[in-house]
């Protein structure tokens, strides 16, 4: 019975490897205009609010309730929104390779390191919502999200300011 397990266990694995390989290859495969318009909208401002609350705590920190939280961020939709755009920033920090390769390769692991962030962050949250007890944590991995995000966001506009003013105004509009 344990052979099964093992075995069962074992081919998820695999179809999940070749699931995220296939994916990041599409990713790396596209083209600059087509990695811009993938970009889905999110609400920066209210992001930026739960964000700045989490990364710069003020003398109020409990300022911001849950559903507040929740709302500025944009509830399920606006999480999902999030996860998808991480992967296609991350692309388009690796895009940059190609004007300046010293500072983008940095800037690039760094985007891919808050995307692990953001996402380790979305998994403890969808973890947190199947328990009631661990419902209380709930607000603190939506602002690690948010701060995880915020910070792609960031670097990703500053290292296209620097390296690709061309192609700087038009991520920036859609970021």
């Amino acid at each position: 019975m344990w052979i099964l397990t093992f075995l069962g266990f074992g081919m998820a694995c695999t179809v999940w490897v070749l699931f995220i390989q296939t994916r990041a290859r599409k990713l790396r495969s596209g083209n600059w205009d087509d990695l811009v318009a993938q970009i889905q909208p999110m609400h920066m401002r209210g992001l930026e609010i739960v964000a700045l609350d989490h990364l710069n705590p003020g003398r109020d920190q409990l300022k911001l309730e849950p559903a507040e939280i929740w709302a500025l961020v944009g509830g399920t939709e606006g999480l999902r929104r999030m996860e998808v755009n991480a992967d296609l920033m991350v692309s388009l920090a690796a895009y940059v390779r190609r004007w300046n390769y010293e500072e983008a390769v940095i800037v690039a692991e760094r985007i891919r390191h808050d995307a692990v962030q953001l996402k380790q962050a979305l998994r403890k949250l969808r973890r947190a919502s199947l328990s009631a007890s661990n419902q209380i944590k709930a607000p603190f991995y939506i602002h690690q999200a948010a701060a995880a995000y915020y910070l792609m966001t960031k670097r990703l506009i500053n290292l296209y300011k620097a390296n690709q003013y061309m192609l700087y105004p038009r991520l920036a509009e859609v970021l």
